[in-house]
């Protein structure tokens, strides 16, 4: 496995990853109606292309020539960066591929002189407790207004100086 940057021709890529893992990843934590409204909002073409635009820097893992799973970074000032998303595809969860790619995403920050990494993860998202293990804390709680959604997460950190 191995994990690069991603760049504009990597963005049909990276939204049919997110079409693959979302419906699996969140079918217990938000609704089918929900899934779909943020795959359009977050992971159409135009949309991730816009978000590089923006300044997201996005990583993706491969195996053997096929992505596994994509993240994304943004810097919010000279000492905090903030994990925007990483998603792993089911078929490669318990295998290390999560750890390489937080880990090399975290390295990435501490290069560019991060002392902190936040991330949101939704309060009922098992990823959490791969966060925790990863050495994140849960900072503050919140609820996230988003169109007629709300969004329920935990606010966590991490110190990269360490």
């Amino acid at each position: 496995m191995e994990v690069r940057f991603a760049n504009f021709e990597d963005a049909s890529l990276i939204g049919n990853l997110a079409h693959e893992i979302w419906p699996v990843a969140y079918e217990d934590v938000i609704s089918a109606e929900q899934i779909s409204f943020m795959l359009e909002q977050s992971y159409s073409i135009s949309a991730i292309e816009s978000q590089m635009k923006e300044g997201h820097l996005f990583f993706i893992l491969e195996s053997d020539a096929i992505v596994q799973g994509f993240a994304s970074v943004t810097k919010e000032s000279q000492a905090v960066y903030k994990l925007q998303k990483l998603y792993i595809h089911q078929n490669s969860h318990q295998k290390g591929a999560g750890k390489l790619l937080i880990k090399s995403v975290e390295n990435y920050c501490r290069k560019q002189g991060a002392l902190e990494l936040l991330l949101n993860v939704n309060r009922n998202n098992k990823a959490k407790f791969f966060y925790k293990k990863m050495g994140y804390s849960i900072i503050e709680v919140v609820d996230i207004p988003y169109y007629k959604y709300v969004l329920n997460d935990y606010v966590m950190t991490k110190n990269l100086a360490r």
